[in-house]
């Protein structure tokens, strides 16, 4: 198998991790490209689960994992998910384990600042995790923030903080909040750097170099497509791109390197936070879907919108991505509704529309239109091979495939590592 890129192809929560999980093992590498600790790839071993936020899911199976420049690194959290998974005996060293030195620091100002505005915009607020990736980035694009290697001088980090936290003051200031202490942020900049910088490489450097040309590469999106900052549902996105592109600038690679890509889509869709669901169900039946899902937040525990499979916005995430095949996740779930429904497409007004429009105002007057199917009201979970799925479930899996004109490889119905069914190979 070449290089590889997984994504998910819907609004988040599609089950990434899992799929990581299961296919690292045929790759030398790992590399998460973009996103920060609001991020939450679920993998379940047994009865061990891990949640992780910031870190590449390839360390659970002991893979080289690197963390490209596109990364928003809150050192804090970093050391914690670091001490987590140690405690549960993954093994994690500076061999195992690299950031990029040109990655953007995310400081406890940066959630403060996050959550602060999120409580002024009251009803019109975005839905982010308070977690202060926005802020960050924004510091980044503005180009005041911090990188990791600003932590090898001190003289520098201390003129760069301070100008920071300078410019941010001024906001809390204005919204009558308490102001950021420089020392207090320094001082603990100064403890944990030494814990950091080990850590630290020029990931482009050594990606390139030589002894890397043969090596399988497995790329690690984290949030969904379609909260991409340029191609999602804007404003109701989060604060980095995620399209597979982003890879390769993240990285520092040919952005031929980043390989076949692979979406997963849940075989329902979900949405946490604000923003358009054109499939959204606000009956029971969502409700039970969360529930029978187990749909909520891995990192902020908020419930998750449920809704119906969307066909038009995954062709919009399989364009915008070039998505190559697909992962179908959390199949089981259906397993107990009498009618399963499929969006393939919409209808404004009279007026029937085949893509997702980029307005929000349009998505918010569109209704889905309904292709309704029997459910197999069968168990599946756990299931070893597709022929031995009830015919009603592969008959939907068919329609899909179908509809989306993109094959589907694999095949996941329930939570374990070994729930996954392979349906075809990865060309």
């Amino acid at each position: 198998m070449k290089n590889l890129t997984i994504v998910g192809a819907q609004w988040g929560d599609e089950g990434k991790g899992k799929i990581v999980d299961h296919l690292c093992s045929k790759f030398d590498a790992v590399l998460r490209f973009q996103g920060g600790h609001n991020a939450g790839h679920t993998i379940i071993i047994g009865k061990e689960k891990f949640i992780l936020s910031i870190l590449p899911s390839g360390l659970i199976r002991n893979k080289l994992s690197i963390i490209g420049s596109s990364v928003v690194i809150d050192p804090v959290h970093f050391l914690k998910e670091i001490n987590i998974l140690k405690k549960k005996k993954i093994i994690i060293s500076n061999k195992n384990l690299k950031i990029a030195n040109n990655a953007s620091l995310l400081l406890p100002f940066h959630s403060i600042i996050d959550q602060v505005r999120e409580k002024k915009l009251s009803k019109k607020k975005i839905g982010t995790t308070g977690r202060g990736i926005g802020p960050c980035y924004e510091d980044k694009i503005a180009r005041r923030g911090l990188k990791i290697y600003d932590l090898e001088d001190l003289n520098i980090l201390r003129d760069r903080l301070k100008n920071l936290v300078n410019f941010h003051n001024i906001f809390l200031k204005n919204f009558s909040q308490k102001r950021i202490s420089f020392d207090e942020i320094f001082k603990l900049l100064i403890s944990i750097r030494k814990k950091i910088l080990p850590f630290s490489v020029d990931v482009s450097e050594f990606i390139n170099s030589k002894s890397f040309l043969k090596k399988k590469l497995l790329f690690e999106g984290a949030q969904g497509l379609m909260l991409d900052i340029d191609h999602g549902t804007f404003p109701y996105v989060t604060s980095s791109n995620t399209i597979p592109a982003i890879a390769a600038a993240s990285i520092g690679i040919k952005p031929s390197k980043i390989g076949h890509i692979l979406g997963v889509v849940k075989a329902y869709t979900t949405r946490v936070g604000e923003g358009p669901f054109p499939t959204e169900i606000k009956t029971n039946i969502g409700l039970k879907l969360a529930k029978k899902g187990n749909e909520f937040g891995s990192v902020t525990g908020r419930p998750r919108r449920c809704g119906w499979f969307d066909v038009v916005q995954c062709k919009k995430a399989i364009n915008i991505a070039g998505i190559d095949s697909i992962a179908l996740t959390k199949i089981d779930v259906l397993d107990s509704f009498k009618e399963i429904k499929i969006c393939y497409q919409y209808k404004l007004g009279k007026k029937k529309i085949y893509y997702m429009p980029n307005s929000n105002k349009i998505l918010n007057s569109i209704k889905p239109v309904y292709l309704t199917l029997e459910g197999w009201y069968t168990n599946t979970s756990g299931i070893k091979n597709k022929k031995s799925l009830p015919q009603k479930a592969q008959k939907f899996i068919k329609i899909i495939e179908k509809l989306l004109n993109t094959p589907i490889v694999f095949l996941s119905n329930g939570p374990d590592r070994s729930h996954l069914i392979k349906l075809k190979k990865i060309n």
